[in-house]
């Protein structure tokens, strides 16, 4: 998988890193995805999405990764991952 077309800016980017692991769910194919979770792992992806949010997602994206990706089922404050949201989470 070629994970660092995802992160280009970033060549030392390892494909269980944060930053690498929004960029494929969020830029990534179906196929990608599903590679990224053989490699890592279900869990280890859906830790990272939750503990480390990036706003990257468009809305279809962020609700299909939450709903059909990674089965989630607990509400998440969706501005934390929505790039045409407002930045204030007080």
């Amino acid at each position: 998988m070629n994970y660092q077309k995802y992160t280009w800016y970033n060549r030392n980017a390892k494909l269980d890193n944060p930053e690498t692991i929004h960029q494929v769910l969020s830029f990534g194919k179906i196929d990608e995805i599903k590679k990224m979770e053989h490699m890592l792992g279900l869990e280890q992806i859906t830790q990272v999405y939750l503990k480390y949010p990036k706003n990257i997602y468009s809305r279809p994206v962020f609700a299909f990764i939450n709903k059909y990706i990674l089965k989630n089922k607990e509400p998440i404050d969706e501005r934390k991952y929505l790039k045409n949201t407002s930045r204030n989470l007080e």
